[in-house]
């Protein structure tokens, strides 16, 4: 049996394919991301292939179906685009444009479903285009400068229909196959359409991404923010007893920062920071915690270290990291950093006011730091006797220990060597 080629056949399996595949890409994308636009443009093509099927099953022959589809088509993604564009509020004159427009395709739909005569029908289709396309000049001369440049594909899509729209319904052009006009109008609206969809998307969601990240990234330095500490350790604290390993956290002052923001200049400060973040996370591991906590102090939540020697390497290794001097950012500067380290251990899990006080506790030992322990860069606070600074032993107790004897609350490593 000779295999026949079918034009008109091949055409429609084209459009169903196409058609087919945009539906299917918008409902895995609307419910993967949460995009409503596209669920929006998904049952906008259900509802017209639908009713070009119904159409063709139960009309009469008139073809009053296919030109109601025709203008309802473009009137329909004309609401899309001015909900897309729209701005905060909209203006008396937005507003009178959107009911013309309305009126016009209500109109316009009376007319075709009452089988005006044809020359009545050609001015009302013409006439309703003009509306149309002055809603949409106006739409893109208020949004020229702040909608994305995705809107340029959605323009393309609802124009292309429009012309598709147009010419049918004003006779100029003439098909043999029925439903043809609404297929083709449906091919050039829907796949522009949908790739001005997926591009906003993508853009929405790095926005929101980037919304949410200022909240746990630092935007300068790329660490984490202070919250996002608070969070690890009530975390961390709260998982002590059942998580194997030592799990510490090291807060770390960059104790030269005066000294080197008067040589340097105040313009430096960013450069500062950021050349101090970089060196802390060159030490860090994968499933450490750097964050940034004001000016030149940054902290340091480590998981699963090996008993007190690894915590003192770990302690060494970013104090030895503020002595590099080979970057290309600030090359020959010396960060003198200073460490308090704080084995994190409890007897019960904190709340998140009581994990905010216990960390300004930790923070407040850089000011009380021993005099007679200057050189020395590491100092190791034990968690389970640190005292309140209004509670016995604590530094505003005039009876608590003073300097190196205050063994309850300190204990020192030795002396870094360079």
């Amino acid at each position: 049996m000779p295999l026949v080629f079918n034009p008109g056949m091949f055409a429609l399996g084209v459009a169903v394919g196409v058609l087919g595949l945009v539906l299917l890409l918008s409902l895995i994308i609307a419910f993967a991301y949460d995009e409503r636009t596209l669920l929006a443009l998904a049952a906008y093509v259900s509802l017209m292939v639908a009713a070009v099927i119904a159409g063709q099953q139960f009309a009469d022959g008139t073809g009053r179906v296919e030109d109601l589809l025709l203008v309802a088509g473009p009137a329909v993604l004309a609401g899309l685009q001015g909900w897309l564009l729209k701005n905060r509020h909209f203006t008396t004159a937005a507003k009178v444009i959107i009911a013309v427009v309305a009126l016009a395709s209500l109109v316009l739909l009376g007319l075709f479903a009452g089988l005006a005569s044809p020359s009545i029908s050609q001015i009302a289709a013409l006439v309703w285009a003009v509306l149309l396309l002055a809603f949409h000049a106006y739409l893109m001369q208020q949004t020229w400068d702040s909608a994305g440049p995705w809107k340029w594909w959605l323009l393309f899509g609802i124009l292309g229909g429009l012309v598709v729209s147009v010419s049918s319904l004003a006779g100029w052009t003439d098909t043999r196959q029925p439903y043809w006009p609404v297929v083709l109008m449906l091919l050039l609206q829907v796949p522009p359409i949908y790739l001005s969809l997926v591009w906003r998307s993508r853009l929405l969601n790095e926005s929101r991404l980037r919304s949410f990240s200022a909240h746990v990234t630092d935007p300068l330095t790329g660490l984490a923010t202070t919250g996002v500490l608070v969070e690890r350790l009530m975390r961390v604290m709260s998982r002590v007893h059942t998580t194997p390993g030592s799990n510490a956290l090291f807060l770390i002052e960059v104790q030269n920062w005066q000294g080197l923001l008067n040589e340097l200049g105040a313009e430096f400060n960013e450069k500062m920071l950021l050349e101090a973040a970089m060196r802390l996370r060159r030490t860090v591991g994968d499933n450490d915690l750097a964050a940034r906590i004001a000016g030149g102090h940054f902290a340091v939540v480590a998981q699963g270290l090996q008993g007190a020697e690894e915590v003192n390497s770990m302690a060494t290794r970013l104090v030895v990291s503020g002595l590099r001097i080979d970057s290309p950012l600030l090359a020959g500067v010396e960060f003198k950093f200073r460490v308090i380290v704080s084995l994190l251990k409890t007897s019960k899990p904190m709340t998140l006011p009581e994990t905010h006080e216990w960390l300004g506790r930790m923070a407040e030992s850089f000011k009380r730091w021993p005099g007679s322990h200057r050189s020395r860069s590491i100092l190791v606070v034990t968690e389970d006797t640190l005292a309140r600074p209004d509670g016995p032993n604590g530094p505003n107790d005039p009876n608590g220990p003073k300097g190196p004897k205050g063994d309850s609350i300190f204990s020192f490593l030795p002396p870094m060597s360079r």
